[in-house]
């Protein structure tokens, strides 16, 4: 005789991927407990905004931009070179426009894509150079499929943050969620 186990009830969450301004809204609004977006962008009271994890941005290109790897090169200097990029509505377009602003350069890239996992497979095809982050391209740089290019300018680094409103009660079922993922990333400093 043996007894089988039910999992608990639980609710499925829905997974909606949205701009940050999108995601943002909707937690004003209620339509959803929470949102995990990447920065910059100020979140206004009653939102409340945790740093989950920091990350470094960096420059990949293709085994054609191999040569590339060897040497430093400037933001001014990306303008001889295909550039892939997150479409302008995006956070990530927004920061890497302010970047180049910065150094009184326009950013326009040749090639703009819906979201980050797009990005490596351009790459890999040599369409261009393009900005990602490194824990995501780790891999494919050891692999030797791509190549991580020097830049003379410091990208700074970004952070992915939990947003919520506090004055919104979560159910259950997100409070449980959110609990995990904040427990998760507390442990992880830890170590």
């Amino acid at each position: 005789y043996s007894m089988i186990r039910r999992p608990p009830r639980c609710t499925l969450f829905p997974y909606t991927t949205l701009f940050r301004s999108q995601a943002i809204e909707a937690v004003k609004s209620g339509m959803i407990d929470f949102a995990v977006v990447s920065t910059p962008a100020a979140v206004e009271a009653p939102l409340k905004e945790i740093v989950l994890e920091s990350f470094q941005e960096v420059l990949v290109g293709g085994r054609t931009f191999m040569a590339l790897g060897s040497q430093e090169i400037s933001l001014w200097e990306l303008k001889n070179y295909p550039l892939i990029c997150l479409g302008r509505e995006t956070m990530t377009f927004q920061f890497y426009n302010q970047l180049f602003l910065s150094y009184g350069l326009e950013l326009s890239p040749d090639t703009e894509v819906a979201t980050t996992d797009q990005i490596l497979p351009l790459v890999r095809h040599e369409l261009g150079l393009a900005f990602v982050p490194k824990s995501m391209a780790r891999e494919a740089i050891m692999k030797r499929e791509i190549v991580q290019i020097p830049l003379k300018e410091e990208i700074p680094k970004r952070d992915i943050c939990m947003v919520f409103d506090n004055q919104h009660p979560l159910s259950a079922a997100a409070r449980q969620l959110k609990n995990m993922i904040l427990q998760t990333v507390e442990e992880e400093k830890g170590e």
